[in-house]
């Protein structure tokens, strides 16, 4: 009877300490979630979410949604760590990395799961992990400005707090000069900018889209206003419309089409055509406007603003060195950046 009592006491003892090391957050959706009071593996549901892992703390991802030889990622791309490039991929919750493999998953036992707080995705994430009883973390990264509290958010989920605060202090900076810069740019000096998407450059984001979103933070304005129907949110647009509303610049992540779309012909009537003002969206590793929607949109909004403005101000090839130092861990030189800045 003593030694069940000694026994009981053990337990109890045992889960008041377990309780006391354990630690709790508020995520981006308002609910409190429990973790454990160290982590050493995590992961992600999306493309979005697991690069947010990465750029925090590289060595604690436990998998990637989608593998490094996906469309996503730049091909043979040497500007991710090599351990990063060596991941199993399980899939994911939504966009290209859907179709997650749980047993995959579990089997590597991560001990917290980043997701993305997106009214499109939420509730099949919670219902997945609900089940198998693993902490799931929400975070917040729709828009630029929202990139911050993000990363922040997952330095403290980390426990990399500091890492986590110098990163968003660096975004944040980032963010600044650009808003900075464009709001000494009168609102009918702004430029009219089509996001010319696919290999024949008729697909785009409406400018309410949270893809559009860098473009807007960048100064330019969107010559197809609307609401985002999907989580995907490409929009089929003819040729007569974007002749019709005739932008003065043309940006697209697409290189077949930016290199015939000053052959054809039938493009020739649009004035970003006409000026040579078609840019290609840098895309090594990823892309840096949208597809994913990832941490690289603050090196892309400085790009992009300094395409669609320049005025000799930015240095923009040692804010690039920066960046990849700081967030991708690589180290790259002056002519490695302006070759990723197209210049």
């Amino acid at each position: 009877m003593r030694h069940s009592i000694g026994l009981l006491a053990g337990i109890c003892l045992l889960s008041e300490a377990s309780t006391v090391l354990a630690r709790s957050v508020v995520d981006a959706a308002g609910r409190q979630v429990d973790l454990p009071a160290h982590i050493e593996r995590a992961a992600g549901t999306a493309p979005p979410p697991t690069l947010l892992v990465y750029i925090v703390a590289p060595e604690l991802l436990a998998s990637v949604d989608t593998p490094v030889e996906s469309s996503f990622f730049a091909s043979g791309t040497k500007f991710l760590l090599p351990e990063f490039k060596k991941l199993p991929a399980v899939g994911g919750w939504h966009g290209a990395a859907r179709g997650a493999n749980m047993e995959s998953l579990l089997a590597l036992d991560p001990q917290v799961v980043i997701a993305w707080r997106n009214s499109f995705v939420m509730e099949p994430v919670l219902r997945s992990f609900e089940k198998v009883h693993v902490p799931v973390v929400f975070v917040e990264e729709d828009r630029v400005a929202d990139i911050p509290g993000a990363i922040r958010l997952v330095g403290k989920v980390l426990d990399r707090e500091a890492r986590g605060d110098a990163l968003a202090k660096d975004a944040e900076r980032r963010i600044s000069q650009v808003r900075e810069k464009v709001a000494l740019i009168p609102e009918d000096k702004r430029l009219r900018v089509y996001y010319a998407v696919g290999p024949d450059g008729l697909m785009t984001q409406f400018g309410d889209s949270f893809h559009y979103d860098p473009i807007l933070m960048a100064g330019g304005k969107s010559v197809f206003p609307g609401d985002q129907k999907t989580m995907g949110g490409l929009e089929r647009i003819s040729l007569e419309e974007i002749l019709i509303r005739n932008p003065e610049v043309i940006v697209t992540p697409d290189a077949e089409f930016f290199a015939s779309v000053g052959k054809d012909s039938r493009w020739a009537g649009v004035k970003a055509v006409r000026d040579n003002r078609v840019y290609l969206v840098p895309r090594d590793p990823l892309n840096f406007i949208d597809r994913p929607p990832s941490f690289m949109r603050i090196l892309g909004i400085q790009w992009l603003a300094d395409v669609l403005y320049p005025d000799g101000d930015a240095d923009l090839v040692g804010e690039t060195i920066s960046f990849y130092r700081d967030y991708l861990h690589v180290a790259i030189s002056a002519e490695e950046a302006r070759t990723l800045l197209g210049r």
